[in-house]
């Protein structure tokens, strides 16, 4: 009988090659290997529907008075990456913002429309993923496929990892995953491109395009998703027709050192005033110099201030943030490659 490890699990992360809603694995050549310090197994929880129906003529439970389903369910898989692949970071980023291929800058604007690509059966988009959880008991690899990341963490704290960009998150399905699927076989899968930059990298901190000192920087894009609707797909009842997509939410929060150019933030939070946010390896606004990592939030809206007067390294403030957007004004803007 062999006794397992959470170490020898591997997840493997790739663009969903098939059909929306198709459960075929990728091929191993079109995966990526993620390297994670911990491995989460698939929550089934939100797929199962138990009924226990208690009826009469015994004081106990009868087997047939529990009704369970996987139809109608939905499923998630939770990540914690410190990021060391160009590649799985861009395909996490562009799931979250609903962006097709592209690996230069990303941006949403106040405009974003529902994406009209998630239709069971029919093409998936470049941002539906799939994940195979390759257990080192080869029956049990599970396979989420057809996902999209309904929250995307990026944080940078120069006191953490070396200060380099961590991404956290939840991957979301309303199609069933499979279990029992191939391993994977390492040596075929898609070489990763390296990424290791992070807050020590971003040379322009900026509030209202003024020079700041910041310590540490993080930045939540939600974009919420539920099936919609019960279809046949596989020959499985009860699975979804489509997807919708919500509301997307961009918040966050900078730490900055309390000088002479950040000390008078608090007015802007009290009167409910504007002000832009950009953290990279170059001040432009529009981020066409930046060459590895960008973030701007133009229209962000301070929720909190929050002075640390304990710290020794000198007085900081954590100014927690809301983005706002009208029109086609910009939500945010990212680059990481």
């Amino acid at each position: 009988m062999a006794t397992y490890s959470g170490n020898q699990w591997l997840v493997y992360v790739g663009q969903h090659a098939a059909n929306q809603g198709i459960f075929t694995q990728n091929a191993d050549n079109a995966l990526h290997r993620m390297n994670l310090e911990s491995v989460n197994d698939i929550d089934f929880s939100a797929g199962i529907t138990q009924e226990f129906i208690p009826r009469t003529g015994q004081k106990v439970f009868r087997g047939s008075d529990v009704f369970t389903t996987q139809n109608g369910g939905s499923y998630t898989w939770a990540f914690d990456y410190l990021v060391d692949s160009e590649e799985i970071l861009q395909l996490l980023l562009r799931s979250a913002m609903e962006v097709d291929g592209t690996t230069g800058l990303i941006s949403m604007d106040g405009a974003h429309a529902h994406s009209a690509q998630y239709v069971g059966g029919t093409a998936a988009p470049d941002f539906s993923l799939q994940v195979s959880l390759v257990n080192p008991d080869a029956s049990e690899t599970r396979l989420l496929h057809s996902a999209v990341v309904t929250e995307l963490t990026l944080s940078m704290d120069m006191g953490t990892n070396g200060g380099r960009l961590r991404a956290s998150g939840t991957m979301y399905s309303g199609f069933r995953p499979t279990v029992g699927e191939a391993a994977v076989a390492d040596a075929s899968t898609v070489a990763n491109t390296a990424f290791a930059y992070g807050m020590h990298d971003c040379h322009a901190v900026e509030l209202a395009q003024t020079q700041i000192t910041s310590k540490s920087f993080s930045v939540t894009i939600t974009n919420s998703c539920a099936r919609v609707g019960y279809a046949i797909v596989n020959s499985i009842d009860g699975e979804p027709e489509d997807y919708v997509r919500d509301r997307v939410d961009v918040t966050g929060s900078i730490n900055v050192k309390m000088d002479d150019t950040s000390v008078a933030q608090l007015p802007f939070w009290l009167a409910g005033t504007s002000k832009a946010i950009l953290v990279g390896d170059e001040g432009t606004t529009t981020g066409s110099g930046a060459a590895n990592i960008f973030f701007e939030i133009p229209q962000a809206k301070y929720t909190g201030h929050n002075v640390d007067l304990g710290s020794e390294g000198g007085v900081f403030i954590e100014l927690p943030f809301q983005g706002t957007a009208t029109g086609t004004e910009k939500l945010i803007s990212v680059k990481l490659t």
